[in-house]
């Protein structure tokens, strides 16, 4: 019996059907890889001003086809459409980005340690590269993967989330549409056991690029074959300290973005504040009065801030996370403006929530939350916030809020994180820099994102010539 398709509903009216898909099997795969393989040969070949022009071209058709994606990425994740404008236009410049690092993959040479000997490296592409993305970011994410393994010279088969299987289908759409060799970028849509274990084990696949959980994370690097190259971006706890010197109304402003927006699912979401204790009553008055201006409804509606969660299953989970945090004594600080309207259609719409007054050990304080909701806490004072940010087993992003040059420097130095934001909030990132976490929030040696992709896509070959 074939695999069951996948059906795409659209989370504020978990009724209406995006979308029906088939799900790729095992042998279907096989035969996705074999012309892989093949495209990915002459692929390579061209020079890198044509791979160059091509990868560009992308760029503009993802631009042409804004408003069509915006449309479809609200529909099916449930972002509002000021975020899916946003996820798009990052698409785009991740494509515009690449089109210059088709020019960059270098070599370098080296001083001459044996007479007569001119000694050099060169960079390879690996062959076919597998991208699995998630469903939070459906367009962006898998952009930042594609776009520089394209450059690099490799064939990419993408795996989008089962969540978002028709922005999955509509990106690969948009790269036939720009003109992209047939067979270069292709499509695995589902979760069918076998098939997922031929597309992560198959020896053809050089290298995996994942974004997830940590618990998916774990099952790739145990389904995965001896020597591929793999590249995890896993979850994060990001914490943000805020000092007593900090400009207390914009720190508040920059945690409940960080927390809040895109329904606070993202990796780089804020999912606890700690605070110096002169100014934590400040603070939670002014998180209380950001939080007043938080609109949740259709993330369609125009003046909606915080669409539905995209799932029923993480309806449920934050559903329960809330209840166990009022429960155990937790005090909401602040009511965000729920849109009525929007709640007689079903849909997954989670109250955002701030709580003061959790103990250290509570799930909402120790995990990720990947929701609109996180907590807030005083401490003494800033040795006590980078200590915390140091002994959390996860290192992906977090801010400190300072008008204190000094403290904000020894922040960024000491915190043992891949991204630290001063006087930000911690959602957001650019296509030009490295992104990337440390400790459990990140496989290790290649971050995505800038140059230094080019690291993940590519081997180094050194040569040693006599003439």
């Amino acid at each position: 019996m074939g695999a069951s398709a996948l059906v795409s509903e659209n989370p504020a009216r978990p009724d209406e059907v995006v979308g029906t898909f088939a799900q790729t099997s095992a042998t279907e795969v096989g035969e996705i890889l074999a012309r892989a393989v093949e495209a990915q040969a002459h692929w390579a070949a061209l020079p890198p001003g044509q791979r160059a022009t091509l990868i560009g071209g992308v760029a503009h058709a993802l631009a042409r086809e804004t408003n069509e994606l915006v449309e479809l990425v609200t529909r099916e994740e449930g972002k509002t459409l000021a975020e899916s404008r946003g996820e798009v236009q990052k698409a785009a410049e991740q494509f515009h980005f690449a089109s210059q690092l088709s020019f960059q993959v270098e070599g370098a040479t080296f001083p001459e340690e044996e007479v007569d000997t001119f000694t050099y490296t060169l960079r390879a592409p690996l062959g076919v590269v597998v991208a699995i993305s998630p469903w939070n970011f459906p367009l962006s994410l898998p952009a930042r993967k594609i776009a520089p393994a394209l450059a690099a010279g490799n064939a990419v088969v993408l795996k989008p989330s089962p969540a978002t299987p028709a922005v999955g289908s509509a990106l690969v759409r948009v790269f036939q549409e720009a003109g992209l060799p047939d067979d270069l970028v292709q499509l695995v849509q589902g979760s069918e056991d076998e098939a997922m274990q031929a597309l992560v084990a198959d020896p053809r696949v050089a290298a995996l690029t994942f974004t997830g959980s940590d618990e998916a994370g774990e099952v790739i690097r145990r389904r995965a074959r001896a020597g591929v190259r793999v590249q995890l971006e896993l979850g994060g706890h990001n914490l943000v300290v805020v000092c007593a010197d900090a400009d207390v109304a914009r720190a508040a402003s920059a945690v409940v973005r960080g927390g809040i927006g895109l329904a606070g699912q993202a990796c780089t979401a804020t999912d606890r504040a700690l605070v110096e204790a002169s100014v934590f009553e400040d603070f939670k008055a002014a998180v209380a009065a950001e939080l007043a201006r938080v609109r949740v409804g259709d993330g369609a509606t125009p003046g909606v801030s915080c669409g539905p969660v995209a799932t029923r299953a993480q309806f449920e989970r934050l559903g329960a996370l809330a209840r166990a945090a009022l429960d155990a004594g937790g005090e909401p600080v602040g009511v965000a403006a729920v849109d009525l309207d929007a709640l007689e259609g079903g849909g997954y719409f989670v109250e955002p929530r701030v709580f003061a007054g959790l103990a250290d050990d509570h799930p909402a304080v120790t995990r990720e939350i990947f929701g609109p909701m996180l907590s807030i806490a005083p401490i003494d004072h800033l040795d006590e916030g980078i200590a915390a940010v140091n002994a959390d087993a996860h290192g992906l992003v977090t801010a400190v809020h300072t008008t204190n040059l000094a403290s904000a420097t020894r922040f960024a130095r000491e915190a043992r994180c891949g991204i630290v934001k001063v006087n930000r909030r911690t959602t957001g990132n650019g296509v030009a820099p490295p992104f990337g976490g440390w400790k459990a929030s990140s496989s290790g040696a290649f971050p995505e994102g800038g140059r230094q992709a080019l690291d993940f896509f590519t081997d180094t070959k050194t040569v040693y010539s006599g003439f």
